[in-house]
């Protein structure tokens, strides 16, 4: 159960897709629609369309947000293909709601779409929705009015569809009051662990066995196709290295750029806070009355250390009487920042009201702007200097690049010569990629293997790797995919079955001993060479004392019974296998906070359960078609 509200308490990509729509997201060609370009169908829900244009928006806007999110990862962690599918499926859910919620006669008034519209951020000017910078906006980016506000009408209501379900959920006392005592139970626990290691000396694989496995896995040991680039690459960080500097010159740069080299005022305070419980009368009125009483003591000669001591509500500054430390003007909330940069050294201010409640400051200390002396930046301005230098270089030698490349396109020397950059050969690399940041780079693989480059083995235009950074490249050597000789895989097949094999002789070795173990022999007499025992004692759920695979597998263990332990055979994704014992269950109570916290887990589970099962409903209800195209627009 606690993990079904892991796996479902939480929003899945459908959510993310779905919410993308709104607001600033939706800022973009939704204008298309209104064209009469040719309409291109990737799917059709009970006879309506669902346009190449809708599934590119959104794939494009999903593609997007990814590539931000996951950066040089994307491609590592992102399968395009899935990606595409996910996003079908999310359109193809979005109409079939949009068409149920029709049937069903749910509608959004216009009063709602109008304060959804107002209430964002993008259209309003001084805090207030603005028409003209509603109208601008929508301009600006070339969409028509009446489009967008459809679109954001049918995004209500597909959310109103969700919230029908999902406000309707509730958790009982009994079903929380059940996962508690699940949650707080606690396990008295000890294993044998058998070693799979020592079998690998013992193990025996006959050439026979080799050459069967190689015969049934043949697809395994074929080596894919490959090719060899030759490549430019052109990088500021290199260039960089190569601008001329001397005293003068960075000492003129200095005196241009000081105020890179200065260093902002400072300044040291410490307070007590009194914090105010949100939209709470009654708190705020105990908070200033507080206030007020810290100030009598203050005023009575009272230390303003130690009174933070005493009443400070900050926990990171009240041990130590209220200390902030040192920062710069900005660092702060705006009230805070407000009141200690205009106060005096030794001044204790009045009562600074901000959303963690009330403050009264002490400003300790004031460390002036200070602009460095050039021989303590000397390194800095040398690599700020030669940096800005190199950036101009780089865009003009980017420029030279691409243009030689392709005018030039069956070499790379002449755009090597006009750059004075060298070209590399690479190793061979597949469609995965190869070793390095180069050959590893998506990009990168993805022009080598295109038809422009590999089939009609002409120049690429650059590519970014990373901000300044490019390459050009070009097929040197191409070889097709073949299969492996038995003799070139031999080797690793035999290590494949020596570990196999040791694997089931350290599993069988496990069988052995849990029946001695069952039968109530000692443990700890069962040691030998790659069989340890360990004791562990009581441990929870969330206990990081022994691996989450095997907290998961002791809480799967049957409860022992008449003072006699359990016992229960795991198989780590090492190899090795454990033996888990069992002495004792006993519950332990959780507190209310984390009551609190199952009672919303049970509720959000229900929630997305029921949500999920509607929609399913929903869409098997429909007739859907999908077609292949989608798989491969761009």
């Amino acid at each position: 159960m606690l993990q079904a509200i892991r796996d479902n308490a939480q929003g899945w990509i459908a959510w993310v897709i779905v919410g993308l729509i709104i607001l600033t997201f939706a800022l973009f060609g939704i204008d298309q629609y209104a064209r009469g370009d040719k309409v291109v169908v990737v799917a059709q829900v009970n006879g309506e369309d669902i346009t190449a244009r809708d599934f590119m928006t959104l794939y494009s806007r999903q593609k997007s947000r990814l590539e931000q999110q996951f950066g040089d990862m994307y491609d590592q962690v992102v399968k395009d293909n899935e990606l595409r599918d996910q996003v079908l499926d999310a359109l193809i859910e979005s109409e079939a709601i949009r068409q149920w919620a029709n049937r069903n006669h749910m509608t959004i008034s216009d009063q709602q779409l109008a304060a959804t519209i107002h209430s964002a951020d993008v259209f309003q000017q001084d805090g207030q929705f603005s028409e003209k910078v509603y109208e601008d906006v929508l301009l600006r980016n070339g969409l028509n009015v009446a489009r967008f506000e459809y679109e954001q009408r049918q995004f209500l209501l597909e959310n109103q569809y969700r919230g029908l379900t999902q406000s309707s959920s509730f958790s009982t006392p009994s079903e929380v009051a059940q996962l508690a005592k699940i949650q707080g139970q606690q396990r008295h626990v000890n294993y044998l662990r058998i070693d799979q290691r020592p079998f690998l000396k013992t193990v025996e694989i006959s050439e026979k066995q080799i050459a069967d496995y190689y015969e049934k896995n043949k697809v395994a040991y074929v080596e894919p196709e490959k090719v060899v680039i030759q490549y430019l690459e052109l990088s500021q960080a290199e260039l960089a290295k190569q601008v001329p500097v001397d005293d003068e010159i960075l000492q003129a740069y200095y005196n241009d750029n000081q105020l890179l080299y200065t260093l902002p005022e400072k300044r040291q305070a410490k307070h007590i806070l009194i914090s105010v419980e949100a939209e709470s009368e009654a708190s705020e009125t105990q908070a200033q009355e507080k206030i007020a009483e810290i100030q009598k003591k203050l005023a009575d000669g009272e230390s303003f250390e130690a009174l933070a001591k005493t009443y400070s509500q900050d926990p990171g500054s009240a041990q130590s009487g209220g200390d902030l430390g040192s920062f710069e003007q900005g660092m702060m909330v705006p009230e805070f920042d407000q009141a200690v940069f205009s106060m005096q050294v030794g001044e204790v201010s009045e009562p600074v009201k901000t959303d963690f409640g009330y403050h009264l400051i002490k400003l300790e200390n004031i460390e002036p702007k200070q602009t460095q002396a050039f021989a303590e930046v000397k390194d800095q301005v040398t690599q700020q200097y030669q940096a800005q230098e190199a950036e101009k270089v780089y865009f003009d030698k980017l420029e030279q690049l691409n243009t030689i490349a392709y005018e030039q396109s069956d070499s790379l020397e002449p755009a090597a010569e006009a750059t004075g950059l060298k070209v590399m050969t690479s190793d061979a690399f597949s469609r995965d990629g190869g070793v390095g940041p180069i050959l590893s780079n998506s990009k990168v693989v993805n022009t080598a293997f295109s038809d422009e480059v590999l089939k009609s083995r002409v120049n690429s235009s650059s590519i970014d790797l990373a901000p300044n950074q490019s390459v050009v490249l070009r097929v040197k050597d191409f070889f097709e995919a073949r299969q492996k000789s038995l003799e070139e895989v031999s080797a690793g097949i035999k290590e494949t079955l020596v570990r196999q094999s040791a694997i089931e002789e350290a599993a069988k070795l496990a069988d052995t001993l849990l029946k001695k173990v069952e039968a109530g022999e000692n443990p700890e007499s069962l040691m030998g060479k790659g069989v340890e025992w360990h004791t562990v004692g009581w441990i929870d759920r969330n206990n990081q004392r022994i691996l989450p695979q095997m907290t998961a597998q002791v809480f799967k263990t049957q409860k022992p019974k008449d003072d006699k332990a359990s016992w229960r055979s795991y198989q780590l994704s090492t190899g090795d296998t454990v033996l888990i014992q069992v002495t004792e269950v006993k519950d332990v109570e959780v507190d209310e906070a984390q009551k609190a916290q199952l009672t919303q887990a049970i509720t959000e589970l229900m929630a997305n359960t029921e949500l999920d099962g509607r929609l399913k409903a929903v869409i098997a209800d429909a007739e859907i078609v999908k077609k292949e195209n989608y798989k491969t627009l761009k």
